[in-house]
């Protein structure tokens, strides 16, 4: 076994000096450690197999190799560590996009400056389509030539060599007859000896001369061999430099690539910033919108009383005066659920839908919304495959599109929505869409406006980004749009260009489940029967105006600015709570907990919970737990009545499949 003479954790060492296929530049040098883990990975590695270097650095060798063929590889690897020397063989290779190669394999040790063998280095190029296999195809075929003249040069050689051996055995045999008979023959034996001897050089010379007669031959057949190989080296050459060209062209195509992946990256990078942003401003907003609405409610109501009696003009303009303060509060609350949706942190309650019918029930909205100088065009896709999606989220989509489109035709125009089935398959992706793959519901929105660059499409998407004048949009309704079809799973895309008017594709994910019909949402009544009530909520104010809400319906009301509080309440509390209000985030206990600990002491109590910014508290795999009631902020008296009336009377079944996004 030839033992490592040189050191390097990229080298080859232990090879034999005159190896044919010492490994050149251009093969795939991999360098793996006693643990059996990548430590290097060559230019040439990365593109035979696919993966990148920093991809397999420190990763497990075996990750690409198939699994029957691990342990016979694991073996030669065990073997070369314990004993050194060098391995060649053939092997199969997986490659990242999942293709398998095969491969030759040069396996040798990796000796470190103690002469300790520190890791095995490899050495691996393309069976069949490799330089080496060129060259050695050649070489073989030489070499099988000149063993054939061998083997008929060594048929004569072995008869000539016979025939001495033969005479030499007679001679042994003599010998030895002549040294058991008597020391006196030894004279005699030694005659004869010397007559062998002569009658043996002869042969010899006379092998001597057929040897070197076979020798000329063979050395003008190896002449010709190598002749032959220089022509086969030639070839190998031209061949490696169309490689190296084809391989620089490959290279700028990867790098123009890479440049533009880290640029789409950065977008969505500088989307995700602005959601989170968009998601913290929400969660203040709402608490401060739900006490002013419900405030409002409070002095429009006196106001009503105080006008019945009065007839002034002054109560009669303080009343306008509040329902205008009451209408910019309903604006800005869907604006932090624009915020919200898209930032997709908003609860969102999906169901399974046919796209058609969502369209054609807010179709009469649309037309009131772009108006008379604009003409809407829906062209149904008929047989529909079911989508999960909120159908409200759906519908502010439409309505969202529909307003950015009649701006944009400012003198009139036409507004086409069209709908299909369509199936997305690999080399859909391979052509830059970012769908799912297999079967998609794809909605289109078309208008014939104004159009608009390619610099503007690309920031179109993001929050407080308009081309409109100021204080003529806020700049949210695409981000809105985008927000929400993130969150259904699907994806959204741009085609427009300035004079040609504009389009956004979309494409939903088709569900296996079967479309339901969604029912109108009637507020449930019930009549209060002193029922006790423990709200806890951070927010001073906002917990304020929940007590006035279930005071003035008749509840008995009890409240805490927080969990360790709300605890020793109910501790403390010789009656029953019938139910617990309690907001989801709050500084220092999330209000499940709240919850549990609560419900531990009084078991009886029933919980509802208040959130204007979802995170995953009440959820179980991105989903909201179905028994778990929830009430959005910021709300209204009606719909915190409604919800506490439910569950108050066992009459919420939870929601069927809401979605809860990440924070």
């Amino acid at each position: 076994m030839v033992k490592p003479t040189s050191v390097g954790s990229a080298d080859l060492v232990g090879l034999p000096p005159d190896a044919d296929a010492h490994p050149s530049s251009r093969d795939a040098i991999i360098d793996i450690t006693r643990a059996g883990v990548v430590s290097s990975w060559n230019p040439p590695a990365v593109l035979l197999y696919g993966y990148l270097e920093e991809a397999m650095v420190g990763r497990a060798a075996d990750l690409f190799c198939p699994a029957k063929g691990r342990a016979r590889e694991a073996k030669i690897l065990r073997r070369i560590l314990a004993d050194g020397g060098t391995e060649r063989f053939e092997a199969d290779r997986v490659c990242k996009d999942g293709s398998v190669v095969s491969v030759s394999l040069i396996m040798a040790p990796i000796v470190g400056e103690a002469g300790a063998i520190t890791g095995v280095t490899t050495a691996s190029w393309k069976v069949g389509g490799g330089v080496h296999d060129q060259v050695e195809a050649g070489v073989e075929s030489e070499r099988r030539n000149a063993r054939q003249a061998q083997e008929r040069f060594d048929v004569k050689v072995g008869a000539e060599r016979r025939d001495c051996r033969d005479a030499q055995e007679r001679f042994d045999e003599e010998v030895d007859l002549q040294r058991r008979d008597s020391r006196d023959a030894q004279e005699r034996f030694d005659v004869k000896v010397d007559t062998e001897r002569r009658d043996s050089r002869e042969a010899q010379e006379r092998f001597d001369i057929k040897v070197d007669t076979h020798r000329r031959r063979s050395r003008d057949a190896q002449d010709q061999v190598e002749a032959e190989i220089e022509s086969v080296r030639n070839d190998a050459l031209e061949t490696q430099d169309r490689f190296d060209a084809r391989r620089d062209s490959e290279r700028r195509e990867a790098v123009e690539l890479n440049e533009h992946l880290q640029a789409r990256l950065q977008q969505a990078q500088r989307l995700e910033n602005l959601g989170q942003l968009a998601g913290g401003i929400a969660h203040d907003f709402n608490n401060l919108l739900a006490v002013i609405i419900n405030y409002v409610t409070f002095v429009s109501e006196e106001l009503d009383v105080a006008t019945d009696s009065d007839w002034t003009q002054r109560w009669e303009t303080a009343r306008g005066d509040v329902g205008q303060i009451k209408l910019a509060a309903e604006r800005a609350a869907r604006l932090t659920h624009q915020l919200l949706a898209f930032a997709r942190r908003e609860v969102v309650r999906p169901q399974v839908l046919d796209l058609d019918q969502v369209i054609s029930g807010v179709k009469e909205m649309l037309v009131r919304t772009i108006g008379e100088h604009v003409e809407l065009i829906f062209l149904p896709g008929g047989d529909l495959c079911p989508v999960m999606a909120d159908p409200g989220q759906l519908e502010q989509v439409l309505v969202n599109l529909a307003v950015n489109a009649r701006d944009a035709m400012p003198g009139g125009g036409t507004l086409t929505i069209d709908t299909n089935n369509i199936t997305v398959d690999e080399e859909t992706i391979a052509g830059g869409s970012k769908a799912q793959l297999g079967r998609n519901v794809r909605l289109r929105v078309s208008d014939s406006g104004t159009g608009m660059p390619a610099d503007v499409a690309a920031h179109a998407f993001e929050p407080f980004f308009t081309t409109k004048p100021e204080g003529a949009g806020t700049g949210l309704g695409l981000a809105t749009v985008y927000g929400i079809i993130a969150q259904a799973g699907g994806h959204i895309q741009i085609y427009s260009e300035p004079g040609a008017g504009t389009t956004f594709s979309i494409m939903l994910p088709v569900t296996a489940e079967a479309a339901a019909v969604v029912p109108d949402h009637v507020p449930y009544r019930r009549s209060p029967k002193g029922e006790t009530i423990l709200v806890v909520e951070d927010e001073d104010a906002l917990r304020e105006v929940a007590r006035r809400i279930f005071a003035r319906n008749g509840y008995h009301v009890l409240t805490a600015s927080g969990g360790p509080e709300a605890i020793e309440l109910a501790r403390g509390f010789q009656g029953d709570i019938h139910l617990l209000v309690t907001d989801v985030i709050m500084p220092q206990m999330l209000g499940k907990e709240v919850s549990e600990k609560i419900q531990a002491i009084k078991p009886d109590v029933e919980v509802l919970f208040m959130s204007g910014y979802a995170r995953r508290v009440l959820t179980s795999q991105g989903m909201l737990d179905p028994h778990v009631a929830l009430v959005e902020k910021p709300f209204s008296e009606v719909d915190l009545m409604d919800m506490a009336a439910q569950v108050l009377n066992g009459h919420f079944h939870g929601f069927k499949s809401v979605q809860v996004s990440p924070a």
